[in-house]
């Protein structure tokens, strides 16, 4: 009879440890006022923390560095997956199956916290309206999901996989200059210092021959990834605006609308399964679960523990991973002014995060004063 208990006890405790987990990590956008979307990973990201989460890097732990070690790889790896898939599945059903497999997977995730989606309609003075919070999940998702993850599988097949990770820095830039248009956030000479140097290593990466001397379809797709980097940032302006929800509601109603607006593109695409080899098949489901999916725990989990301005490291590393993959395993060009911008990136990272101290004058003088 003991181990008939014991073996009833055992799967309740780990389900509700389970649940416990999922319920600590979703919590914490509960509190925020405002939030972010991290590209390629679809999750919103508390940009207040508690106070006792606001850690930079210089207070964050080993287990810290390792969950954004991954985070950045599962990032930076996107983008070999996405050259991965395009060899035998078109690049449009490579978002759209993409975006529809996370989104069934983000839903599973709202499901198992026993949450639901806000009604669709609202009835205001007798007329039935659309909920306010669908209308920003729908603009949300059109503009940082649809739309970009439509056009990276179309560029990369005139650009690296590297190239493309590279451009996905120059996503903060256009977000730091919406946000002090838009947003009335102010700019510090640490983080326009920080923002500068590190695009100035990401020109490095390009390099003068990736800008100069390309073809008219290569052109367009770097033009491409640039408007795609930039949709991400008009995103982000977006869901800080947003009306408060749960993170778990959000993220699967943002994935499900982009996945829904990007479905049409499917009739402007061939539809040839015969002709999809295994291989990009994996690809396409690996994009889905991983990067787009799955990442949004490890997302969560290092914000609770490190906060956002630390996990928005991974913004910068993932280029590096991009480059060095699309190295290794499709042979594409790192040189020498590829470590050169790899260290401006670095550099500019940590003038960006650093913060100013506080002053030791002040206190002195409080007491003379007394």
């Amino acid at each position: 009879m003991g181990r008939a208990s014991l073996g009833r006890r055992g799967p309740q405790t780990l389900s509700s440890r389970l649940a416990t987990a999922v319920n600590r990590i979703f919590a914490l956008q509960q509190n925020a006022r405002r939030s972010i979307l991290c590209p390629v990973l679809p999750i919103e990201l508390p940009m207040s923390p508690p106070p006792q989460h606001r850690a930079g890097p210089a207070e964050a732990s080993p287990i810290d560095w390792m969950l954004l070690a991954a985070l950045t790889a599962i990032g930076g790896s996107s983008f070999t997956f996405i050259h991965a898939a395009i060899e035998t599945v078109p690049p449009a059903l490579v978002a759209i199956g993409r975006l529809w497999i996370a989104a069934g997977a983000l839903i599973l995730v709202m499901k198992a916290r026993r949450q639901n989606f806000p009604p669709l309609l609202v009835r205001t003075n007798g007329r039935s309206r659309l909920n306010m919070i669908w209308r920003w999940m729908i603009a949300i998702g059109i503009v940082g999901y649809s739309i970009p993850f439509l056009i990276f599988p179309w560029a990369q097949q005139y650009v690296e996989s590297g190239l493309a990770g590279v451009y996905m820095a120059f996503m903060p830039l256009w977000t730091l200059a919406l946000a002090y248009f838009f947003a009335d956030e102010k700019l510090t000479p640490a983080k326009v210092a920080g923002f500068l140097l590190g695009f100035a290593g990401v020109l490095i990466l390009l390099g003068p021959a990736a800008i100069s001397g390309v073809k008219t379809s290569g052109f367009l797709a770097q033009a491409g990834l640039l408007v795609a980097t930039l949709c991400y940032a008009v995103s982000v302006v977006l869901t800080r605006r947003a009306p408060g929800a749960s993170a778990a509601v959000l993220s699967a109603g943002v994935v499900g609308m982009g996945a829904v607006f990007a479905t049409p593109a499917f009739f402007f695409s061939t539809f040839e399964p015969s002709q999809w080899s295994p291989e990009s098949v994996a690809s396409v489901i690996v994009l889905g679960l991983g990067p787009t999916a799955l990442a949004g725990i490890i997302i969560f989990t290092v914000v609770a523990r490190a906060g956002a301005s630390f996990m928005a490291l991974a913004n910068y590393l993932t280029p590096i991973v991009a480059v060095f993959l699309g190295a290794i395993l499709f042979h594409e060009r790192l040189d020498f002014g590829v470590f050169a911008a790899l260290a401006l990136i670095l550099a500019g990272v940590a003038i960006s995060q650093r913060r100013p101290r506080p002053s030791a004058r002040a206190p002195d003088a409080a007491q003379k004063s007394s």
